[in-house]
Parts: structure tokens; C-alpha cells; sequence
């Protein structure tokens, strides 16, 4: 395992990362999503590699999401985050389309890569507990 990706990953997860969150479908019951999301392609590649092949995640788990604005090149950006993660654009997600911004065709939009399994989530929990305990010691 790349130890120095694997610590910037787990930093990225933990500062830009979906947290677990209860289910509201079932009692006593929790959602536990692995999603970083980012407008920077090389932190949101950093991730993907990580779980791509340091954790050995096959890409074809991954979904991916973006959102970009009125007047941006949705076919382009779809492209581009396709090539960055490697994620093929049928695992996109409907692109979200929002209202006009301030620098339309200025941004490649957000990017937010999805994987969805309790025991890697767990796994990933444990390794930034512990090198955030690294530090605090």
C-alpha cells in the first residue's frame, strides 16, 4: 500500500467526505457511504486511486455524480470527470444542472465519487482513527 497516499486520502475522506448518517427507512439503522466530494480533479483522483488500488475496489463499484450550471458543457465536463477518475460515463449519475453561477464555463463543475459498503467504510473509519492518533499522542 502507498503510505503516503493512503494518508492523504484519508485526510481528504475526513475533511471532504460523506459522514455516516442513520437511515431513516429502517429503525437502529445507518448509512455508511464512502463520497468525497470536490471541484479539484487531482483530490478527487487521489481518492479514487486510493480505493482503486490500494483497497483494490474495482472501478466498476464506483459511481460518480456532477453538478455544474446553466450554460456549462455538460457533454465536455462529463468527459472530463470520466477521464480523471477513470469512472465510465454509464456509472454517472444524472448530472445536476443548477441555476446560472457567477463564471459559467469557468469550472469543470463538482465531482462526487460514490461507493457504497459498510465493511470498507469501517476499514477506512479505523485507518484515519488511526492516524489522526498519530498525531494526538
Amino acid at each position: 500500500m502507498n503510505t503516503r497516499r493512503k494518508n492523504v486520502a484519508l485526510v481528504i475522506w475526513m475533511c471532504e467526505g460523506t459522514k455516516k448518517r442513520k437511515d431513516k427507512r429502517w429503525k437502529n439503522s445507518y448509512i455508511c457511504p464512502v463520497e468525497v466530494t470536490n471541484t479539484d480533479a487531482k483530490i478527487v483522483k487521489i481518492f479514487v486511486d486510493f480505493l482503486n488500488k490500494d483497497l483494490g475496489i474495482p472501478i466498476s463499484k464506483f459511481k460518480g455524480q456532477i453538478q455544474i450550471h446553466e450554460g456549462d458543457d455538460k457533454e465536455e465536463i462529463e468527459e472530463y470527470w470520466s477521464k480523471v477518475t477513470s469512472i465510465p460515463r454509464h456509472q454517472l449519475n444524472k448530472t445536476i444542472i443548477r441555476k446560472r453561477g457567477n463564471k459559467p464555463g469557468k469550472s469543470k463543475g463538482t465531482f462526487k465519487v460514490r461507493f457504497y459498503n459498510k465493511s470498507v467504510y469501517d476499514r477506512l473509519s479505523h485507518m484515519l482513527n488511526d492516524l489522526v492518533n498519530e498525531f494526538c499522542i
